[in-house]
């Protein structure tokens, strides 16, 4: 058996951005998995969303030095955020080519909790520039629960 405890979740996705005087709030629920790999401490949470261009399927892997959020079907998309050297690229790619940004990951919270039944949140924003600039900031919120059906 491996060491990777797979808990299906149910999640509640935030996501708030703010691109110049805009602020956009999106909304999402979705089942996943989360799981710990104990010999690295690594926390996984995968999940997919139904969108109107597809399928996309989303990897969520956070370390104690960085978060790796990556996206395949509909949109590729692979973001790795640093905790200490904190401006990384990105790369989108929705199909009509690769666009190659920056971002910055300004801040991470994770809880989790395991009484009866797992739950966890975990929160993180990030800046996202392009040459630079900044070209918007992201505020995402994932509230995790086990999922007993």
């Amino acid at each position: 058996m491996s060491n990777k405890e797979k808990t299906p979740v149910l999640l509640r996705l935030k996501t708030i951005s703010k691109q110049e005087m805009e602020e956009e709030t999106t909304e999402l629920t979705a089942s996943g998995v989360f799981y710990l790999d104990h010999k690295t401490g690594s926390r996984y949470l995968h999940y997919e969303e139904e969108q109107e261009a597809g399928v996309i399927r989303t990897v969520l892997k956070v370390t104690d030095t960085e978060v790796l959020l990556m996206r395949s079907g509909a949109v590729n998309m692979r973001m790795h955020f640093f905790r200490e050297r904190k401006r990384s690229t990105i790369s989108v790619d929705y199909g009509v080519g690769k666009l190659m940004m920056e971002s910055e990951l300004l801040n991470i919270e994770e809880i989790y909790t395991q009484d009866e039944m797992f739950s966890g949140k975990i929160n993180f924003q990030y800046e996202l520039l392009d040459n630079g600039v900044n070209i918007g900031i992201f505020d995402i919120s994932m509230i995790l629960e086990e999922d007993k059906e």
